[in-house]
């Protein structure tokens, strides 16, 4: 029994002293979490009366609009200052600390000083030149850094590491408003007093605007933007840079944030030369609204610049430029890094590629699946890139080609789509070789019944598809579900002639009849030449999908230059509960002698239909070859007509 006690009083003694080790330890963990907490709170103090101290040393026309007090225990501890252009400062009322922070100054040369070492920074500012800034401080590694604007972080010369203490602060003795002022004592005896006007107010709402790194509204030259201000005064005013125009006009009624006037900005035709020196940098780019009360201006600004002058794509997408194609935006920040050309154009690897040779000759040689393979012209000059497809491209991400040729020579769809929301862009592109019971685009997965694989956005746009074989059952896109697709000044045309036994029967830009859906249809200005979208009696559309939810469809020529052999449609949706037309204009159809009917829709969502020209009244002058030759695919309807079908 008494070893049994023994080692009870044992464990008793082991969980004693384990206790203690843990509280000691929770204690440690406790108090450096505190001092961290308090060192934060020490940066947020100091950096907060910093900007402060600025706004009285450098006003910039900006007053004062109102000073509330925060209160803690009912004492007032902190001054909230609202400036007329909105922003909002706190001067927190300190008493001397014992935390160890850089000692900030304001030399008689107007510079600031820390640790009493110059910075070659203007804190005060002059008629005509406004001051530079003013630091702000943050902790790393338990050392002080600075930096002054968007500058880098440095470290703080002539001070100590980090220590804790007590809060503190080196500025401000008191803070008061005394009638219509705000009264700032310092702690080296000046006195500050800045006049309160409560009904003075320019701010321009900067919430709306994409700012660049260097906090530049970055306009494309030759075009106007807006932008809403809030005006309280008399005599408002705006000034701009030499080349750019801006003017301010008066709302009826005052929007939520009290925003009452519209900033219009007329960027400049060519590139304005910049001044380069440091005192009229801000006369180079500065959009300045100003208000007048008696003798007192509140002024705001935003800075504008127009893009770089850059001359290539690839160097405008390097410099984190947008590259626009159809309806997709092509970044750096996107797609990451250019890839280099290979010499002999075979592509082995999926990105980014200029191409800076026109007539360049590429071939896909990939030999696993790509997630992103994208083919620009770097320069306007490249008018013609070509590219063979001889294997299938398998992709997971964006496929988009502009300026492209493709060739393609296998006996299958030539592009695969591997998983959801992918997006498909051909901008001014011409795609041959494509094969009956095939086409261009298909899901990986057999019918893609479960909708896994499918299509973010689907954009053709001034683009030629020449059909060379006849046959059946040939689609664009084939099992693959689209929430945006953009079919617009395209020609598609079967290069043969059509006969009973020669003929290209069942075409379709879109099939999706099982379970694939379109979400928004636009189809715009195209020319079809002699392709059938039926066959043996079934009467479907060059647009099939089972469900459809908004539709354009104007501005299209349908035209059979000889034989045909059945009744069609645009556009046939499986299940068209719940379809919206928004438009269907000015789309015209000519069949010969046939009397098979041609319409927009079936299914009867609506009763619009293609309007026919007469079996006599032809839409092209087909013995002309200079209007219309499959030879070359040259198909400019007659002059009455000119305005319907692609515009070349």
């Amino acid at each position: 029994m008494k070893y049994i006690k023994s080692y009870i009083l044992f464990f008793l003694m082991v969980f004693a002293v384990t206790g203690c080790t843990t509280d000691d330890l929770k204690d440690d963990v406790n108090d450096l979490k505190d001092r961290v907490a308090l060192i934060e709170e020490q940066v947020k103090l100091l950096n907060d009366n910093l900007a402060v101290i600025a706004y009285i040393l450098d006003t910039q026309n900006k007053t004062i609009s109102e000073v509330k007090n925060v209160t803690d225990n009912g004492e007032v501890t902190q001054k909230k200052i609202v400036l007329s252009d909105g922003t909002e400062l706190t001067l927190t009322i300190g008493k001397p600390g014992t935390i160890n922070e850089p000692e900030v100054t304001v030399g008689e040369d107007k510079m600031w000083y820390i640790n009493g070492e110059p910075t070659g920074v203007i804190a005060v500012g002059e008629p005509g030149k406004n001051g530079e800034g003013y630091p702000e401080f943050r902790v790393q590694d338990g050392n002080w850094q600075v930096r002054f604007g968007d500058g880098d972080w440095k470290p703080v010369t002539g001070g100590g590491s980090v220590v804790g203490g007590s809060l503190g602060d080196q500025f401000f003795v008191k803070a008061e408003v005394v009638g219509d002022n705000f009264v700032v004592t310092m702690t080296d005896g000046t006195v500050h007093t800045l006049p309160i006007v409560a009904d003075l107010a320019c701010a321009i709402d900067k919430t709306s605007i994409g700012l660049d790194a260097e906090g530049f509204w970055v306009i494309e030259k030759d075009t106007r933007v807006e932008v809403l201000v809030k005006i309280t005064g008399e005599n408002p005013q705006v000034t701009y840079p030499q080349g750019w125009r801006a003017t301010l006009s008066e709302l009826d009624v005052a929007d939520d944030k009290g925003n009452n006037y519209k900033l219009y900005i007329y960027a400049p035709v060519a590139t304005v030369k910049a001044v380069n020196t440091r005192a009229a940098a801000n006369n180079t780019s500065d959009i300045t609204v100003q208000v007048q009360k008696g003798s007192l201006w509140a002024v705001d600004k935003i800075k504008v610049k127009t893009p770089k002058e850059l001359n290539t794509n690839e160097e405008r997408y390097n410099d984190g430029q947008t590259i626009r194609v159809g309806g997709l935006e092509i970044t750096r920040e996107l797609y990451g890094d250019v890839k280099a050309v290979p010499a002999d154009g075979k592509l082995t690897e999926g990105g980014v590629y200029f191409i800076s040779e026109n007539g360049k000759e590429l071939a896909c040689g990939f030999e696993d699946g790509v997630q992103n393979l994208i083919i620009l012209p770097n320069t306007e000059e490249v008018t013609e890139i070509k590219l063979g497809i001889g294997q299938k491209v398998t992709f997971t991400g964006t496929f988009v080609c502009q300026n492209v040729i493709f060739n393609c020579t296998i006996k299958d769809y030539p592009l695969w789509v591997q998983g959801a929301d992918k997006n498909v862009v051909f901008d001014k592109c011409q795609i041959n070789g494509l094969i009956a019971t095939k086409g261009l685009l298909v899901s990986i997965t057999d019918k893609n019944v479960d909708g896994t694989d499918n299509l973010n956005r689907f954009e053709m746009s001034e683009s030629k598809v020449e059909i060379k074989e006849a046959g059946t059952n040939l689609y664009l896109i084939n099992t693959l579900s689209c929430k945006t697709l953009k079919f617009d000044n395209n020609i598609v045309y079967y290069s043969g002639t059509p006969s009973q036994d020669n003929n290209l029967e069942n075409f379709k830009v879109f099939n999706g009849k099982d379970n694939h859906r379109i979400d928004d249809l636009v189809v715009t200005r195209n020319t079809f030449i002699d392709i059938e979208s039926s066959y043996t009696g079934n009467n479907i559309g060059l647009f099939y999908p089972k469900t459809l939810g908004t539709a354009v469809v104007d501005n299209n020529i349908y035209y059979f230059s000889s034989y045909r052999e059945y009744t069609a449609f645009l556009i046939r949706v499986a299940s068209p509960d719940g379809m919206t037309l928004v438009s269907s204009v000015d789309n015209y159809a000519y069949v010969g002698d046939s009397s098979l009917n041609f319409n927009v829709f079936q299914n009867k969502v609506d009763n619009k239909t293609i309007s026919f020209t007469s079996k006599d009244i032809d839409l092209f002058d087909t013995e002309n070859t200079e209007t219309f030759d499959k030879s070359t695919g040259t198909f400019i309807p007659k002059d009455e007509y000119k305005a319907y079908g692609a515009q070349r």
